[in-house]
This record gives C-alpha cells, structure tokens and sequence, in this order.
C-alpha cells in the first residue's frame, strides 16, 4: 500500500491502480531512446498515459505523507531502497533500485546496502547520506512522521522517537558515500519489505532545509531521483510526471508522460475510462462493470485487495468513551447487507482487522483466525448494549435522545449516499439519530489527527505482506488513525511478533493482540474488505495489478494506441 499507507481514505483511496510490472523484454526497454528501434518494435511513438487519482495528494514529503495518492507518485519520482515487482504470473519479488545488493550480518541485525550510482534531477550525485537523512527525519520526534511506527526495528527508533534518545543514536548510518548500513533491535522477518516504503525513501538535508515547512507542496520544492519528475501540478485538477532523464535506469524508462488526472465523481471516471480519455479505471458499479467487460478494447482484472475499510471511534469523546456503546455501534451495522447494497456485492464483510490475502508463513491469516466482531454480535443485542453504556454513563437510556456525527472525508454523491445509509442503518438498528459530516479530504485528515470526530470513516490497505502492517497501526507510539486509545499488552504483543522469526509463534501474537482491539476495547469497526475490477486499454502493456506493487509506472508503454 503499505502503504500510511495514510491516513488512506476509504472507498476511493483504496481503489487506486497500484504497481507497474518489470518489462517482459529488453528491447521494449531501449526504444524510447531511438526511434529507429521503435519503429521495429511497434510500439508507439508518443508514449503517454491518462491515468486517474482520485484526490489531491496531501504533500510530497515522503516523512510527512500517510495517504495513497501522494504514495503513487513518491513511487515514481524518488527510488527507494528496493521495490516490490510483478513477474508475467503477478507474482511480487524484491528487486534493487537505489541499491544494487545487499548483505546482512549472520543474526540478520546489521544489513548494509550498496547504493548505485544515481543522480538527482538537479544534477547532483545520489549519497548513502540522502537514505541515512530521509529515515532519519522520518524518525525524528519533531517530524511527526504518521509512518514513524514501521521503524520501530531499527536499533533505538521507539526511544527517538519518543525523544528519549536524539537522532544519532538511530541505528542507521552511512559508512562512506556508496555504503549504508542498518542495525534492527532484533532480527525482523519483514525487514526487506520496510526497504521499499515512503518512510526509508531518500531526501536531500539542503533541500529539507531550504524549503522547510513548504518542503514537498509544490514541484519546485522537492527534488526527484526516481523514473519521473513531476513537471505540473495544478491543485485539485492535475498532475504530469515527466521522465527522468537524469534517472539511473533511463534507458528502461519508455513513458514520457504520465497525465494524472484529478477526478473524484465515480460516473465521470466511468464515462471517461468510456470515452477514451483515461487509460485505466476501477469499475465495481454492476453495470458500468458489465459494459466495461463486454467492451473488446478493454482487459478485465478482479484483484482482491489487502485492505479494510473501517470506522473508527474517538475514545476520548464522552459517548465513545465507553466500550459497550463502542461495541454496539459495531454490532449495529449489518455486514452482508452493507456489502450488497452499498459496494454491489464485490466486496466482502468484514469482521477482522487483517485483511484477506496478507499471509504469515505460508498461510493466509485470515484463515487460521475468525474475525472477533463475529463472536460479539453472537454473544449480545447491539441496543441492549447500547442501553448498558448509556446507563454506565449515566445518560438517558432512551436511545431516541442520542445524536451521533459521522464524518466522512469526501463530498461527492457515493459518500452522500453512503451517509444517509449509515443514518438509516443505525436508526433501525439501534434507536439513536445520526449526524453525516461531509468534508474534502485534506480537511478530514486535519480534523482526525486532532481528535475532531465522534466517528470517521476511512480504508486502510497493507504497506507489505505481514500482519504487522496493519496490526502496527496501533500501537501507542503510531499516529497513523487517531483513536485516542492505547493498551500495553496490546503493544507488547505487536512487538513480539515484530522480532519472532517462528510463524506460528507470531500467529499466536497477533490473535491475541486482535482479540484486544477488536472484541475486548472495539475501538475500530472493521466493515467491508474490498475485491476491485481493473479496466485497462489492450495497448497498455506493463501496468500491473499486484496490490502491494511499488514498481511505479516505470515499465510501462504503449501500443497501437
């Protein structure tokens, strides 16, 4: 994902066309430069696609970001450690980027990565000292880093970034210019996958100093090291990655432009994806998704997503304050239901945390752990409960004279209908009168991080292939959802499983840890897990599909546009 990723907004955030595959063939890779051999080849000419992003990215600061957009286009303009690529089968692998290999000590605490030659788009060399500063800085207390939490392997990143600790007891440290070394607390069996996300991308200490607060909020406010660099970027409208001819790896490069439209109206998108002014589209409406699939020109991609879409309670507030009324609010919303009439019947209910598809081992957790919400709907009436938390609280337990506000981070029509949904559902389900708060993005990440909102809805997808990434959002040292809740053991459980290589130990962990959040505190209520249906043009070659992908747009081309 990933991915925060991040805050991630819900249904549209999480419907983002992610990851690029690696090029099938060598000499795709070499006809931008010569137009001789593209001719030969076939493939077109003018290499551009149009492609949609459903909401302004919040910043480009890679410490600073938590949300999809703004990680779609880091993905493409700074090059991280390493990447998550696709193979011909959509299968991921680990490939070098910014470093070209890698060893580890014969524990796997100290790991010391080799950076390749690279240039940033001004022209000056890419340093071992630009990955040691980009962690560092995401560490750093003062940064406020929403990610911060997915550090916490390194040696000392918790005491940092807690303030216990400065910044150079972080143990992350570049031995020479070419050479960066990372020493872990413990040895991590997701470690790799924490090389290739926004928190561990490189950053230049001139330009973070130059730019300050403004650092990443305008294209002349960063610099790029990655396959593109942001060329245009009109607010709330449109954004244009252009290729980086300073980029290591150019030669592989074949798109020139990448048109990322700003669009956040669902049927426009669709008429758009229609019409041909988009390349690629998500398509989950019943019948836009049969027209798409009896369209010839297109190809069809059903994905399941590792991802949850979610609300989430303000603990701190005086009614969800209390865990009973929190649990029927959680029970209040009827799944299967939710699942058919709102998203069409593609996605699929959800009653845990981890999402289906993430793995531990070699089997998918979601398998070998029930969802806790489950066993609290079989175990109680959501009103009876609601009335128990009322009285605890020494409120009227009348359900009729409770009014509630859900906030939701978008204003277009599908959070408009989804609202009134949420309004009908718990009214009927549960007595109480419920408020819907519609507000732009931007607006609601602000109003979450500071504890704004009775209830907020939103989606969060997996940064990698672990539990840990979902379950380490939270810990107490994570800012990534606002709840306002914490819980030691919980905490204690996330960082066992962080350092147990044994995965039915870490099993064990995390079922514990989820029983916590889910059944005993239910300060987040899990509510669909998203299955997506991609569209893409059959002259787009090498766009992927893999959920967690991080390859970016690099290998993409066209032909017979």
């Amino acid at each position: 994902m990933k991915g925060k990723m991040f805050l991630a907004i819900l249904l549209s955030l999480l419907l983002a066309v992610v990851g690029l595959v690696g090029c099938s063939s060598e000499d795709v890779s070499n006809n931008v430069a010569d137009e001789g051999l593209q001719e030969s080849s076939g493939i077109d000419r003018e290499q551009y696609l149009n492609l949609v992003l459903e909401a302004e990215p919040t910043t480009l600061d890679p410490s600073k970001g938590s949300d999809m957009y703004s990680n779609r286009v880091l993905n493409n303009v700074l090059e991280p450690l390493t990447r998550l690529e696709e193979d011909e089968n959509q299968s991921n692998y680990l490939a070098a980027a910014g470093a070209e290999s890698w060893e580890h000590n014969e524990d796997g605490t100290v790991w010391t990565f080799k950076i390749r030659p690279n240039k940033w788009s001004d022209g000056v060399p890419v340093r071992a000292q630009d990955y040691e500063y980009g962690i560092k800085r995401s560490v750093a207390q003062e940064t406020a880093s929403p990610y911060a939490y997915l550090l916490e392997p390194i040696k000392n990143a918790s005491k940092v970034n807690s303030g216990e600790l400065s910044i150079d007891e972080l143990g992350v440290r570049s031995l020479d210019d070419e050479t960066l070394e990372i020493t872990l607390e413990a040895p991590t069996p997701y470690f790799l996958a924490l090389t290739y996300q926004r928190v561990m991308m490189p950053q230049r200490e001139d330009v973070v100093a130059l730019h300050g607060d403004s650092y990443g909020t305008q294209i002349d406010k960063i610099v790029y090291n990655g396959p593109f660099v942001l060329g245009t970027w009109v607010h709330n409208s449109e954004l244009i990655l252009n290729k980086n001819h300073n980029y290591w790896d150019a030669e592989t490069v074949s798109l020139d432009n990448v048109n990322l439209k700003i669009i956040q109206d669902e049927n426009a998108v669709y008429n758009s994806l229609s019409n041909g002014s988009i390349d690629i589209a998500i398509a989950n409406n019943p019948d836009w998704r049969q027209r798409f699939i009896n369209n010839d020109k297109l190809n069809h991609f059903e994905v399941v997503r590792p991802s949850t879409f979610f609300m989430f309670f303000n603990t701190r507030d005086d009614v969800f304050q209390n865990v009973n009324i929190r649990k029927a609010f959680s029970i209040g919303l009827d799944r299967e239901e939710m699942a058919n009439v709102i998203f069409h019947g593609v996605n699929t209910p959800a009653y845990g945390w981890v999402a289906p598809s993430i793995t531990i081992g070699d089997d998918e957790y979601r398998s070998l752990v029930p969802g806790p919400v489950k066993r609290i709907a079989e175990e109680n009436d959501p009103k009876e409960l609601l009335i128990k938390g009322l009285q605890e609280l020494g409120r009227s337990t009348d359900p009729a004279d409770l009014t509630i506000k859900v906030t939701l981070g978008s204003t277009d029509q599908w959070f408009r209908n989804y609202g009134e949904y949420i309004q009908q559902m718990y009214n009927r389900n549960l007595g109480v009168n419920v408020e819907i708060e519609q507000v732009e993005w931007p607006v609601f990440s602000q109003m979450a991080s500071r504890g704004e909102v009775q209830i907020g809805y939103m989606g969060w997808g997996a940064e990698f292939n672990d539990p840990a990434s979902l379950m380490s959002l939270m810990t107490s040292t994570s800012t990534a959802i606002e709840t306002g809740w914490s819980d030691e053991r919980y905490d204690e459980l996330i960082a066992l499983a962080a350092s147990e290589m044994d995965p039915a130990k870490r099993l064990e962990y995390f079922r514990e840890a989820e029983e916590i959040l889910l059944y005993e505190a239910s300060v987040l209520v899990p509510t669909v897990h998203p299955r997506i249906n991609i569209f893409r043009y059959k002259y787009v070659n090498d766009i992927g599909v893999t959920p967690l992908g991080t390859s970016g747009y690099k290998y993409g081309y066209t032909q017979g546009r």
